[in-house]
């Protein structure tokens, strides 16, 4: 049996301080026990997402570089004006359909604005189905004004000048998806248009490590 060292107060098994006169006593007791961990996720990086801006530069060269392609020809050919629009919504669909999947998700306008098309993550390499339904629904948006067809003329009548600003109204009015569409950068969280909500992309400013290790395209391509 043991004895307080300071006021002889017998000691109790396991106990670590004499409830006389509080000096500490003499037997082996367990240290206090660690305080528990709680790891803190870490939450993961938000893309940086890119600009109405950026987005708008891109767009107007790639628009630019399709009607060199498309329209500016078609005009000079004489094509038929239905002809040249199922055209130039074709070549349009193949152009960002193919340049998104294959060239690391940029178009030429996006190469020069330096952004980049990728999954909903803002990490991978944008697949061909998210591809393909990203660049079908742009065109379907496009699709629905482009073939509205009105004449216009040279030295018009009031009838006629009126019948103009009729057809030019509707032909706004059926270009406001379209419109809409690109304009939806400017309010959207993630900076999306809404063919990107559709297919279940962003467009981020150009990632200098995806750039140097492109992904494959993934065949599955989820939405």
């Amino acid at each position: 049996m043991a004895y307080c060292a300071n006021c002889g107060t017998v000691e109790q098994p396991e106990q670590q301080f004499c409830p006389t006169c509080g000096a500490a006593t003499s037997g082996p007791f367990a240290p206090p026990a660690p305080l528990p961990y709680f790891p803190i996720d870490e939450a993961p990086k938000e893309p940086d997402l890119a600009g109405f801006w950026w987005r708008v530069l891109g767009f107007v060269i790639d628009s630019i570089i399709l009607a060199l392609v498309t329209t500016l020809p078609a005009r000079s050919m004489s094509v038929n004006f239905y002809v040249e629009v199922i055209g130039t919504l074709v070549i349009g669909f193949l152009y960002w359909f193919l340049f998104i999947t294959y060239w690391n998700g940029q178009t030429i306008g996006m190469k020069v604005a330096s952004v980049r098309c990728v999954n909903m993550e803002g990490r991978g390499q944008v697949g061909l189905r998210q591809s393909a339904v990203r660049s079908l629904a742009y065109s379907i948006l496009l699709a629905v004004g482009s073939f509205y067809h009105y004449t216009t003329y040279v030295n018009p009548t009031p009838a006629e000048t009126r019948q103009e600003g009729v057809h030019v109204a509707v032909a706004f009015c059926l270009f406001i998806p379209h419109f809409l569409d690109l304009l939806w950068v400017a309010w959207d969280k993630k900076n999306q248009t809404l063919h990107d909500k559709v297919a279940g992309t962003l467009v981020v400013r150009d990632d200098k490590v995806l750039a140097q290790n492109p992904a494959p395209p993934d065949i599955g391509g989820s939405l």
